[in-house]
């Protein structure tokens, strides 16, 4: 949608059809499924600015991800930081991370308490923490400590039935995805023990959990969890590593990451679909950028986060074809 502008843009959050993205160095959002954009009034601060989109992609620069929160602010992850902003008011600087750069995602659960787990590289296998919020953001504390593992990659709420579900990895051991029903109090691994199990975001059904796995060592599957049961049931292979997902209405989808290993040959990064989580197919793939991936990123493909009613696919490319663009297609046309 912006693919003729020098600025590089990614969509960043969606609310039913209000959509949130960066486009250059501000936040913007749309009511018209991305046609026009109004700036936001928010007044961006360290970690976001950048010179051009290879500068982003070199640096790391820009706003990882956002999410509304149910008293009406914003939170905002940016390198090192997590802002909150309410119209009005200033950006303030409630926390910043410790160890890493960010969180890959945050949860908020239907009493307005918010969760997210550390990301970082941990070379010496130390505890690994769980924070929480229960202030709406304006302070943070530790609320779990998981002990071997390496990271947490993802925590998330199950919209259906408000129980909090974490994913770790890396190595076979510390692969896993988890499930608490007390905020924190105990936790239980559902499935884990190998790659199969080492899974990066969740979605959900009102009786699955859908990942892909994130894996360089063995051939990656798209999987259905069992919430009843705990079972895992392997839907479809696709061609690389699954770091993102999202869901359109009743359609789930993942994108794969060109994460070049022994097993993971392809040049493309796709997007996997499905109309009734079961028959699975690559909808559209796009090739790789010449820039070296170890300075300028992974290809990969974001979704935005958040719920999504509109109808319409709104995803961003990364470090392939169509790099850092804004990009919508309809679910209708896909299927």
């Amino acid at each position: 949608m912006n693919e003729g502008s020098t600025e590089r843009a990614r969509f960043l959050y969606i609310d039913g059809g209000l959509l949130f993205a960066q486009i250059g160095s501000r936040l913007c959002t749309s009511d018209d499924y991305g046609i026009s954009w109004n700036e936001y009034p928010a007044k961006l601060r360290g970690g976001v600015h950048a010179f051009s989109r290879m500068h982003a992609r070199l640096m790391r620069k820009g706003i990882h991800s956002i999410r509304l929160l149910s008293d009406g602010k914003i939170l905002i992850l940016t390198k090192h930081a997590i802002w909150t902003y309410r119209k009005g008011c200033d950006v303030n600087d409630t926390f910043l991370i410790p160890r890493g750069t960010r969180p890959l995602f945050v949860c908020e659960d239907r009493g307005g308490a918010l969760f997210w787990g550390e990301y970082f590289s941990n070379p010496g296998r130390g505890e690994v923490h769980i924070y929480g919020s229960f202030d709406n953001a304006e302070s943070w504390d530790v609320v779990y400590r998981l002990k071997n593992i390496r990271h947490v990659h993802g925590v998330f709420c199950d919209p259906y039935d408000n129980r909090i579900w974490v994913t770790t990895g890396d190595a076979d051991a510390e692969s896993g995805i988890w499930v608490t029903g007390d905020r924190f109090k105990t936790i239980e691994k559902v499935t884990g023990g190998g790659q199969q199990h080492r899974a990066v975001q969740l979605i959900f059904t009102e009786s699955y959990v859908y990942f892909g796995t994130d894996t360089p060592y063995e051939r990656n599957y798209i999987y259905r969890l069992h919430k009843k049961s705990g079972e895992a049931e392997r839907l479809a292979a696709v061609d690389s590593s699954v770091y993102w997902g999202c869901k359109v209405g009743k359609y789930i989808f993942f994108s794969t990451a060109i994460e070049p290993s022994a097993v993971n040959t392809s040049e493309y990064a796709c997007i996997w679909g499905a109309n009734d989580g079961e028959q699975w197919r690559c909808l559209t793939k796009l090739k790789k950028d010449p820039w070296p991936m170890k300075l300028f990123q992974l290809g990969q493909i974001f979704f935005p986060h958040g719920e999504n009613g509109t109808g319409y696919l709104f995803y961003t490319p990364m470090a392939t074809e169509g790099d850092q663009t804004l990009q919508r297609v309809k679910v209708s046309e896909l299927f």
